[in-house]
Parts: C-alpha cells; sequence; structure tokens
C-alpha cells in the first residue's frame, strides 16, 4: 500500500462522543449560575466586582473541543444532573437555577459568518445583532427575516432584540436562552470594518463586542457562552480593567487515558451503527486500554487531533481489512511520517508562518515541556504579552494543572512539523528529540524535574564535546575505569526515556499492564533497555533508581562502564550525609553487582556519581572540599558500607558541581524550590530560564 493509499484521503467513518467535561460543564454552570442570581445588580451602576457579567469564555486553539464543547454543553448538563451537579444544587436558588438551565433553549452562533450589515453598515452592534437573529431563523428553518425589517422590529435595543429571538425560536418569557459564539477571533481581522471605541490611542474590538454581551444580560434569562482562537489573557484582562465583564476561563483540558478508552468504548460508526471503534481498531491480543495509551502518546489527548488519528487508523484499517495486533504495530504506524504530516495538517497554519519574536520563544517552551516547569496563568514575557497567550501563538497546548496553573504540551504529532522548521539550533534540535521520545502521560502527573533534567542535558554535550572538557578530565583524574572509556560518545543526541525501576514485588505479572522495571532486573536494564552513546533519564521518578544512566565502552577491549547520576537537590539547611549517600549506593550499585557484574567481572564496571547540591557538614570535611572517588573494597559512613567489586562511588563537591550548573542557576533553583517542592514558572522567574538557556546555547 502506498503512502497516498494509506494515509492520503481521509474520511469521516465515526460519529465522536463528548467525554471527560464534568470540570468544565461544573465551571461553566456556576458562572451563568451567578449571572442568575446577580442579574439585578447588573442595572446597578457601580464599579463593584460582585456587580459585573460573568461569561465562560474558551480562547483556546484549534481542536482543543472549543465548538464541540458549547454545542453539546445542555447535553452535557443532563448528562452530569445525577453525578457532578448533583452536589452543584445543594441550596434552592441553584436548583432553581439548574432545573430551569436543563430546559434552556441553545442558539449556537458562528462569528466567522460576521460582516457589515445595512442599514448600518458601520456598527459592531447591529452585526452582531443580524447575526443572531439570521442564525435563530436557520435553527427553525424559517425564512430569513430582511435586514430591513429585522432593524425597524429591533431598533438597536436589546430587550426587543431578545423579544423577537423568543418569538423565532417559539419559547416562553421565563426559559433560559443560552447563546453560544464561536470563533470570537474572526473580530482580529473584522473588527476593522466597524466603528469602534478608542481606548489609550487603540481599537479593541473585543471590549466593544463585551459591551454588546453586558447590554443584552440586562435582559431575564439570557445567557452566554463564548469561545475562540484569540490572545485570551490580554483580552480577559483588558475588558476586565475598562468594563463590567469578567471573563471566566473554560479549561477544556486534553483527555488523560481513562477518557480516551471511554471514548473508544462508546463512539460508534457512521454506517454500521452498532460498530464500536475500539472493536475495529483492536483484535482480541490488542486492548482497548493498550490503543488509549497510544493514541495518547501521539495526540496528548488533544481532542481534535484524537479524532482525526482514530479516523486515520479506522481508514487504514477497513481499507486493509485487518485490525491492530498489538500496540507495537498500532505505535508503527502513527510514528510513519506521512500519518504525522495527515493527521496534523489542519492544525500547522500557526506553526509555519510564526514571526521571528514567536519563533524565538521555542527553546525555552520546549525546556518548560521537557523539565515540566508549570506556569502559572499571569506569567509575563514582557509588558505586552502572556506566556499563557505566546503557547497560543506558537500553535501548542496548555495542560492544566489546576484553574490557574498549566504545564505546555506538545503533541508529538507535531514534533516533525517543528524540526522541518530551517535554522532549527542543535539545542533545538536536543531537545525535540527528547519530546519524541519521553513518554506524553508524564504531563498528566507533571512534576517538575528541572534540576535533573539540566543535569542530564549537561551530560548530553559534556559526553559527546570533542573539545577539551574539564568535566571529562576531572573524572578522567578521579577514575581509572573512566578514563579508560571512548570518549566522545557520537554527536549531541536527545535525552532517551527508560522504564524506572521499582520493588519486584509491587509490579504486575502482565507484561501489558506493567510500567516499570522490578529491581531485580538490572540484567535486562543493563543489557537491554541501555544502548551505547544514548544518556537516559527514568521516565517516572521514583526511589528505586537513579536520576540520569548512561553506558560507556572502552575504544580498544570489551569492557563497560554503566554510570548513574543521583541529583541530589537540597534547598533547605542541611545538606546530603552519609545516609543518604550509602541510600543512593545500595539502591543502585549494590544490586547491578549482585546481578550483573558478579557474572561479568570481566566486561563490565559500575560507577554512581552523587551530584549533589549541598553537602552535610561531615561530608564536606571527609572530603576535604574536593571531589572523591572510593573504588571496590573501600568503605565509606562509618565503615557502614562496602564498595562492591568493580565499583566506584564519585562524590562531586560543591564547586565541582558548578561544572555541571552553574552558580547563578543553583541559586535560582534553591529560590525557587525552597519556596515549593513543585515550583512554578514564577519561582524561578523567566530570567532563570533564559539563563539556563544561555548556559546550554554556550557550549553548542
Amino acid at each position: 500500500m502506498s503512502l497516498g493509499e494509506k494515509w492520503g484521503v481521509l474520511r469521516d467513518t465515526f460519529e465522536p462522543i463528548v467525554v471527560d467535561r464534568e470540570d468544565d460543564v461544573y465551571h461553566v454552570t456556576d458562572t451563568l449560575c451567578e449571572l442568575y442570581r446577580n442579574r439585578r445588580q447588573l442595572r446597578v451602576e457601580t464599579t463593584g466586582l460582585n456587580y459585573r457579567l460573568s461569561v465562560p469564555f474558551a480562547p483556546h486553539l484549534f481542536g482543543s473541543g472549543k465548538t464541540t464543547f458549547c454545542r453539546s454543553y445542555l447535553e452535557l448538563v443532563q448528562r452530569f444532573h445525577e453525578t457532578s451537579l448533583s452536589s452543584f444544587a445543594s441550596d434552592a436558588s441553584r436548583k432553581e437555577f439548574l432545573d430551569k438551565l436543563r430546559e434552556a433553549v441553545l442558539l449556537y452562533v458562528d462569528m466567522r459568518h460576521l460582516e457589515p450589515t445595512d442599514p448600518k453598515e458601520k456598527s459592531l452592534k447591529w452585526a452582531v445583532y443580524y447575526l443572531i437573529i439570521k442564525t435563530a431563523c436557520l435553527q427553525v428553518g424559517i425564512p430569513m427575516m430582511r435586514k430591513t425589517q429585522a432593524y425597524e422590529t429591533v431598533e438597536m435595543e436589546a430587550l426587543n432584540l431578545v423579544t423577537l429571538l423568543r418569538d423565532i425560536l417559539n419559547m416562553r418569557t421565563d426559559q433560559f436562552l443560552l447563546v453560544a459564539f464561536d470563533e470570537v477571533g474572526v473580530l482580529d481581522t473584522r473588527g476593522q470594518y466597524f466603528d469602534l471605541e478608542v481606548n489609550d490611542g487603540r481599537i479593541r474590538p473585543y471590549n466593544d463586542f463585551f459591551g454588546i454581551l453586558w447590554e443584552l444580560c440586562l435582559e431575564d434569562n439570557v445567557f452566554f457562552i463564548v469561545v475562540g482562537k484569540s490572545k485570551g489573557l490580554s483580552i480577559k484582562n483588558y475588558v476586565a480593567s475598562v468594563s463590567k465583564v469578567l471573563l471566566h476561563f473554560i479549561s477544556l483540558s486534553p483527555l488523560n487515558s481513562s477518557s480516551i478508552v471511554e471514548f473508544l468504548e462508546k463512539s460508534h460508526l457512521k454506517v454500521q451503527t452498532q460498530s464500536r471503534v475500539c472493536d475495529i481498531l483492536c483484535n482480541p491480543s490488542f486492548s482497548v486500554n493498550e490503543l488509549a495509551e497510544a493514541l495518547l502518546e501521539y495526540t496528548g489527548g488533544v481532542p481534535g487531533l484524537l479524532t482525526r488519528a482514530v479516523n486515520m487508523l479506522l481508514n487504514y484499517v477497513q481499507t486493509r481489512g485487518q485490525s491492530f495486533g498489538s500496540k507495537d504495530e498500532c505505535l508503527s504506524c502513527m510514528k510513519e511520517d506521512g500519518f504525522r504530516t495527515v493527521c496534523s495538517d489542519p492544525f500547522v497554519t500557526r506553526i509555519s508562518t510564526l514571526d521571528e519574536d514567536t519563533r524565538s520563544l521555542l527553546d525555552m517552551l520546549l525546556m518548560m515541556a521537557l523539565y515540566r516547569i508549570p506556569f502559572n496563568v499571569n506569567d509575563r514575557l514582557n509588558s505586552g504579552s502572556y506566556l499563557f497567550d505566546a503557547v497560543t501563538e506558537m500553535g501548542l497546548y496548555r495542560h492544566p494543572i489546576d484553574m490557574n496553573t498549566f504545564q505546555v504540551l506538545f503533541p508529538k504529532v507535531f514534533i516533525g512539523i517543528f524540526e522541518e522548521l530551517t535554522s532549527l539550533s542543535l539545542l533545538e534540535r536536543i531537545l525535540l528529540g527528547s519530546l519524541n521520545i519521553e513518554p506524553v502521560d508524564c504531563f498528566f502527573a507533571s512534576k517538575c524535574r528541572v534540576f535533573e533534567g539540566i543535569v542530564a542535558l549537561r551530560l548530553v554535550w559534556i559526553l559527546s564535546s570533542k573539545v577539551r572538557n574539564e568535566f571529562r578530565e576531572l573524572l578522567g583524574r578521579l577514575s581509572a575505569i573512566w578514563k579508560d572509556m571512548k570518549l566522545p560518545i557520537n554527536g549531541p543526541s536527545p535525552l532517551h526515556y527508560m522504564m524506572s525501576v521499582s520493588r519486584g514485588e509491587a509490579r504486575s505479572e502482565s507484561s501489558k499492564e506493567r510500567k516499570t522495571y522490578a529491581s531485580n532486573e538490572w540484567n535486562e536494564i543493563i543489557h537491554g533497555a541501555l544502548g551505547f552513546d544514548k544518556v537516559y533519564i527514568p521516565k517516572e521518578a521514583n526511589s528505586y533508581s537513579p536520576d540520569i544512566m548512561f553506558k560507556l565502552q572502552s575504544p580498544v577491549k570489551f569492557k563497560f562502564l554503566m554510570v548513574g547520576v543521583a541529583c541530589k537537590g537540597r534547598w533547605k539547611s542541611e545538606g546530603i550525609g552519609w545516609s543518604d549517600v550509602i541510600e543512593e549506593a545500595k539502591k543502585f550499585l549494590k544490586p547491578v553487582y549482585d546481578q550483573v557484574l558478579s557474572q561479568a567481572l570481566e566486561f563490565y564496571h559500575c560507577m554512581l556519581i552523587i551530584v549533589s547540591t549541598k553537602l552535610a557538614l561531615n561530608v564536606a570535611n571527609e572530603l576535604g572540599n574536593q571531589s572523591r572517588c572510593y573504588t571496590s573494597g573501600m568503605r565509606i559512613g562509618g565503615n557502614s558500607f562496602e564498595i562492591p567489586p568493580n565499583c566506584e562511588l564519585v562524590i562531586l563537591c560543591e564547586s565541582d558541581v558548578e561544572m555541571l550548573i552553574d552558580r547563578e542557576i543553583l541559586n535560582g533553583l534553591e529560590r525557587a524550590f525552597s519556596t515549593s517542592d513543585r515550583p512554578v514558572l514564577k519561582n524561578f522567574g523567566l530570567g532563570l530560564v533564559q539563563r539556563v538557556r544561555h548556559s546550554f546555547l554556550s557550549w553548542q
């Protein structure tokens, strides 16, 4: 089957179901209820926040589920009425609101049809009014009202418009009307066609637009949801500062693995309506859970990408007449360049047309994604722009950690498109390659790993550099085994991600369900998972494996050095003591010796390097404030641990750690981690992230 036959023609073959939107439904319902309870106060002239209009607002990129959500909102209210929304209706007024909401009429308005309209072509207000009227007529299937007739009926008055809409839609006066505006981002370009208010010397069409909605919300039983692809945070903050409108973001999170399972199990083919999508794609040896993991891996759970990927896989399976037999077979399809190109095609407009200022943010966003540095909704890049909006402008996604904190998400199907950009730096290529290897589900349990991430990327440069390198020379002076290894390794390459090491009794016996190696499988890890010339970092941080691992080879004989690096970030008053060092040695050096080295002493050696931000006084004193290597047979920590045969333990002094991370960055990390165990960008400071970036660029 040729590439054109395999991925060239995309047919919509299934009916996707909306899943995993309970939090969003609750949040939107709560915001609409706030208007319901405070509508009378809106009519009072005051600047108090409690008297402002609250509107649910989703300023998200294409494919995040905006349109589907606002079209399906009332259906979702019915679905969750007995579950998440049952707690919402805890008092009489909320219950009354929810009961009436379930009888509401939804009017979906596509702002792409907004245009100057007779007889007041320069009036945005009239253009919006007539678009609403025209949409209502289309929804119930009656002839379109003439523009002049509509204008004479409404007379630009909100009450008259609402009365007309109720007549067209055959609604009771006490029945809720919910108007959902989609594609509000058209105001970025079409605002120029109207006479708009000038504020501080600038025309801001969104302020005019939300002013129109504010007037309409003075009328009883009218509510709005607004979604679009604009610089949402800038709009939100400006509208709040100059008008009586507060915009509340709808998070629209990407789907996690369990939600994708529900999506696959409840979605059916369009023609064969009894056929579930999961049954078409999976044969008995390939579970729907594995399919969900594969789809999460490449789409990041972004609903639009997920739907497109499932359609492509369905087309392929139906064309060849055979389901997928394994996760690897499914992943091999999604790894193909043709699959990625076709799947991401509708999403790439912004990526392919990035301006220079936006393009310059790429490496910083890549580092934030790879190191899992969350950012706050109000974090600024400069006085005029927000990181929240920059992620959207770059064409990427935000995974919400909570209402005000987000993680940068790079769907893997996009990475190939970024790699085709001209003038990518070596740093950007390494970061993109690392994200391409890292399991995407790491984003869904985001924990900042910036310290070990910086060390790992430094090691990539150090091990592959062809110029004189102080850190390599230091290890060569400390260790004869290290000095015997072949360096540099091949050119700088991405970080590779491996299964973490866990206790043997904690793992599942099912190879399909198991996500971590058992602690008695170091032989498999060293011989199988770790290839020569790659730097590995565990997929899931835990207490049973080093933070970084790599393997070196002697150039003249069959000899290997397995290296584990334990990154001990201590930001409090106490430093790393002997008990911490011994704990790291026992979980790495001892099992590796027992399971591997004892069987092949002539071939394998093992080294553990302790990289600590702060050493305890007794450790620093024994080291003599310099790095030291403890070799086989030596005892540490008051003779409580003996270094096994063919093993070495290297403890770096604090000054030598600065060969990996300079002092200014270490000080910034200390400030951030002393504030929180899971610091966000604000704790680090944008300047620190830029400093890390510059430190990497200086090594190229």
